[in-house]
C-alpha cells in the first residue's frame, strides 16, 4: 500500500464511523435522544445482543463496539465537532 492508499482508507473509515451512523440517529437528533440511544446500544453490546454488533452504512454493515459508541457520544457532545459530523452525515444520507 502507498501513503495515498492509506490516506484514502483512513478517510473512508472516518466517514463510515460517523457518529450519526454508529448511533443510528438522524443529524437532527437532540442531545437527550443521542444519550438515550448511546446508552441503549452500550447495554445491548454488554448483553451480547447480535443486533447491536453492526450498523448500516452506504457501503454495507460495519462492526460496532462499545468504544466506538462511547467515542460517537463524545463527538456529538462537542458542538463544533458535531457540526462537522452533521455536514458529512448529510452527504452520506444522499449516498444511501
Amino acid at each position: 500500500m502507498t501513503a495515498d492508499t492509506d490516506d484514502v482508507e483512513n478517510l473512508l473509515r472516518a466517514r463510515l464511523e460517523n457518529p450519526f451512523l454508529v448511533l443510528e440517529v438522524a443529524p437532527a437528533a437532540g442531545g437527550a435522544e443521542i444519550e438515550r440511544q448511546g446508552q441503549r446500544l452500550l447495554a445491548e453490546l454488554a448483553a451480547g445482543l447480535d443486533g447491536a454488533r453492526r450498523y448500516p452504512t452506504p457501503f454495507g454493515a460495519r462492526a460496532r463496539t462499545a468504544e466506538l459508541v462511547r467515542a460517537a457520544i463524545a463527538e456529538l457532545r462537542d458542538p463544533a465537532r458535531r457540526l462537522v459530523h452533521e455536514w458529512w452525515a448529510g452527504g452520506l444520507e444522499h449516498a444511501r
